[in-house]
């Protein structure tokens, strides 16, 4: 099933004032892809401002052991002090 199949029988099983809210709502989103669609075309000569360039000083060989640092970074979000 197409995504627009699976949208159109959604759509028909809920009541007509939620189908009229739905429909209000892609109507806002395309306006807003829209309007965001042309402000791109006309930004895209200025540079990207927030690209992370800073002076950090990593090791040579951080690339290679950047997946061992798995665990130690997991164990901050979760609180486990392995």
């Amino acid at each position: 099933m197409t995504l627009i199949e699976e949208a159109t029988v959604l759509l028909e099983k809920m009541p007509q004032k939620k189908q009229l809210m739905a429909v209000d709502f892609l109507r806002m989103i395309s306006n807003n892809s829209n309007r965001s669609e042309n402000k791109d075309m006309k930004q895209k000569a200025a540079p990207f401002k927030r690209t992370g360039l800073s002076d950090f000083n990593l090791p040579d060989d951080f690339d290679e052991h950047f997946d061992d640092l798995n665990s130690e970074i997991a164990s901050l979000f979760s609180g486990d002090n392995e």
